[in-house]
């Protein structure tokens, strides 16, 4: 078994030997401790701690922020700052070493073996994702399971999908973070198609569609009665994932409310149902996304810090299309087959001056756009060979665009417009139909009930006679 051992950083001899009695309460290993940067950094040469309790301010030429930037970028080791400084610069600088959390003097011992159970659990977390590395075995790293259609041949890339094989097999919180349309979800499924749970639920829960007033119902479940419309219990989405995995798609959208009440449940790995009387003990695995900086977040106090650490476990970031160049033509003609099939046409193809221009293109909606631009194409052309001028038609003027998407048409200028753009067509292409066989749901591969909401959003008319 691996003895954890933690190195203290700190130059007032009151607050260190205050810190060893509360992490000897922790039942730790052993416990360090240096009174500089240059003691600290002689004692992590010659014995790698787990993890360092490290003071902003500590005396001498380097500081602890400097030392902090060392252990991020050269020894990967997680930190926590003990600090009573906490002016906005010393506070940005600190932020930018990405530590795993801070204690504030005078602390409290409650908030001082949260911090530390995080940052040990971070600790745990890159050692078992360091031994999956060098000593992959059955079941460890392994291809990514084919029905995900994961098309990752640029490096940038294939760094992402190793780290996805290395975190699946590791039973903790894991963070994907990347702009929107990157393909967080499909890697989501990838860590549980990979992992140990691979036989039970994956719940998909989005955090951002979810009705202000009903997400803690929708989450943790409630009993009958608990208010009014309760007419019998339900269980929330962490119950259906049960033994298996929830994914939190859009994590930074969830109100500071719900944040503690999560921060609870990564905690205690239970929940309360609305209206109930005892807790329900749960065993779930949580994967976690957001396209937004949490660190800025945690900054502007949209979102808690401590939720922050204990989501940053296990980090995958994930790379926009324009930093993948060599997977656009892959994921182009991967996108244009599976039209081909569902407008039950001959198999398309694009002609050299297309896939060209495809590939001029920065995508700043990222593999989604791709899609949408993809799907428009096929269902705008009559002919068997996507050409220039079809691709024109509907990409903005930036990309070689025109002005206008055909005769009635119109141009896309952002995201949002090219989504309806793609939405109309579709339900034109279905007369009007979004359920059943052969209706939009089906052919933009989402549920009817999302369809419809964002139909709604979009303005939308549906006569199509």
């Amino acid at each position: 078994m691996h003895t954890i051992r933690i190195l203290l950083v700190e130059d007032e001899f009151v607050v260190a030997e205050d810190l060893k009695r509360m992490l000897r309460k922790r039942r730790t290993g052993p416990v360090g401790l240096a009174f500089s940067v240059a003691e600290a950094v002689a004692s992590i040469e010659a014995d790698r701690p787990d993890l360092v309790l490290l003071d902003i301010m500590l005396q001498g030429e380097r500081t602890g922020i400097e030392l902090g930037q060392q252990l991020t970028s050269y020894y990967q080791i997680p930190f926590i700052y003990v600090t009573s400084h906490s002016d906005k610069q010393t506070l940005q600088r600190a932020v930018a070493t990405q530590p795993s959390g801070y204690i504030v003097k005078p602390f409290q011992e409650d908030e001082v073996l949260a911090a530390i159970e995080v940052g040990l659990a971070q600790a745990t977390g890159r050692r078992l994702v360091r031994e999956q590395a060098f000593a992959p075995g059955p079941g460890s790293v392994a291809a990514l399971p084919s029905q995900h259609h994961i098309v990752g041949e640029d490096p940038a890339m294939q760094r992402v999908l190793t780290q996805v094989r290395q975190v699946a097999p590791v039973n903790m919180t894991a963070l994907l973070l990347g702009e929107t349309g990157t393909g967080k979800e499909l890697l989501a499924r990838a860590v549980h198609d990979l992992s140990p749970r691979r036989n039970q639920p994956l719940v998909t829960v989005n955090c951002a569609a979810l009705p202000p007033q009903l997400i803690e119902s929708e989450l943790f479940g409630h009993e009958k009665g608990a208010f009014t419309g309760a007419h019998e219990r339900r269980l929330g989405k962490f119950e259906l994932a049960d033994g298996g995995t929830i994914f939190l798609d859009e994590i930074g959208e969830l109100p500071l409310e719900l944040q503690v009440k999560l921060l609870r449940v990564l905690q205690e790995k239970e929940i309360d149902r609305l209206g109930g009387k005892a807790s329900v003990p749960l065993d779930v695995r949580v994967v976690a996304a957001t396209n937004r900086d949490l660190q800025a977040e945690v900054a502007a106090g949209r979102f808690r810090s401590d939720l922050y650490y204990r989501l940053h476990v296990l980090p995958i970031t994930i790379p926009p299309l324009r930093e993948r160049p060599r997977d656009i033509r892959g994921l182009a003609e991967f996108f244009l087959r599976r039209v081909s099939e569902e407008l039950a046409r001959p198999p398309l193809r694009f002609s050299p001056q297309a896939l060209a221009q495809l590939q001029q293109y920065s995508w700043p909606g990222n593999v989604r756009e791709l899609q949408h631009t993809v799907e428009r194409a096929a269902i705008f052309t009559s002919e068997d060979v996507i050409q220039h001028v079809d691709l024109s038609q509907v990409l903005p003027p930036e990309a070689g665009g025109s002005s206008a998407a055909g005769s009635g048409g119109f141009q896309p200028q952002t995201l949002e417009e090219a989504e309806r753009q793609l939405i109309t067509a579709t339900l034109k292409h279905c007369q009007g139909r979004i359920r059943g066989p052969g209706g939009a749901a089906e052919y933009l591969r989402i549920l009817p009930n999302t369809l419809d909401a964002r139909i709604r959003r979009l303005g939308i008319q549906r006569n199509y006679s």
